[in-house]
């Protein structure tokens, strides 16, 4: 199911540059398939103990209700936030859907990643092309791992800055993508170390799962680096800003726009 939501997503994302008046129905539909396709995930996400992805799930419903109010307005700055989201999709899926880009991203991102855990003092085998292993410790690479959706969202946000020279964009491009990129095997090394040697092990298991080192993958994988990531796209989105001053412009007016609809739903503002 998640994969022909993912392709219409894909499809609507390519129609909203090309329906003129009417992309706006393009991006009500892209929006709707993407909040669709996140809470159609939650019970894979809680299955594998991950809780933030189960909360944005949650937390989409409103976020969907309000964009599609003001897609229907034509809001401009809806309409540029759709356009970022439009560019993420198109970037994202070619990636998750031909076999030949996805295998040989995961490939890289595998052999550099079993280079840093080597210059970091650890000796890992590969039994399998994107598998890692380690003291019993086995990690799997898929494209998750890759950070493919944070470079692909990052470069949607670049391109939905209104009035951006071409220089301006391939600067920002060429410094935002490759420090995620790196920071991603960083993340990769570090949590395969983590939880190979069992760092975490005086923490408790939350997970309910007995299985071996998942306590640790869990605070490893599913709480410090997902914090960390939030913590790091937050902080290069805040230096883009001071980079692209339009850009802080446009998050300035989606923040007034959302927090305002939302306090005027719970009753602290003026009514919807």
């Amino acid at each position: 199911m998640s994969d022909y939501l993912i392709v219409a997503a894909f499809l609507l994302s390519c129609i909203f540059f090309l329906a003129g008046d009417l992309k706006k129905y393009a991006a009500i539909g892209g929006w709707t398939l993407i909040v669709v396709n996140l809470l159609s995930e939650v019970p894979a996400y809680l299955e594998a103990d991950n809780f933030l992805y189960p909360v944005l799930a949650v937390a989409s419903l409103p976020f969907l209700i309000i964009t599609v109010r003001h897609l229907l307005r034509n809001d401009p700055v809806v309409l540029q936030l759709s356009k970022t989201a439009a560019v993420a999709i198109i970037i994202y899926v070619p990636f998750a859907f031909v076999p030949v880009l996805r295998d040989a991203l995961v490939m890289t991102v595998v052999n550099q990643a079993v280079w840093i855990i080597q210059a970091l003092g650890h000796h890992p085998q590969m039994p399998a092309w994107n598998i890692i292993m380690e003291n019993g410790f086995a990690n799997q690479i898929i494209l998750g791992c890759t950070a493919i959706t944070a470079m692909a969202i990052m470069t949607g946000v670049i391109a939905g800055v209104p009035k951006l020279s071409w220089k301006q964009g391939m600067t920002a491009f060429l410094m935002v993508v490759p420090l995620l990129y790196l920071l991603n095997l960083l993340r990769v090394a570090i949590v395969f170390i983590a939880v190979s040697d069992g760092w975490f092990w005086f923490l408790p298991n939350l997970t309910g799962n007995p299985g071996f080192r998942a306590a640790d993958f869990f605070w490893a994988h599913n709480v410090f680096a997902e914090a960390l990531a939030i913590v790091a796209l937050i902080g290069i989105t805040l230096g883009l800003s001071r980079m692209i001053p339009s850009l802080a412009v446009l998050a300035r007016q989606l923040i007034e726009l959302y927090t305002g609809e939302l306090k005027a739903f719970f009753g602290k503002g003026t009514d919807l």
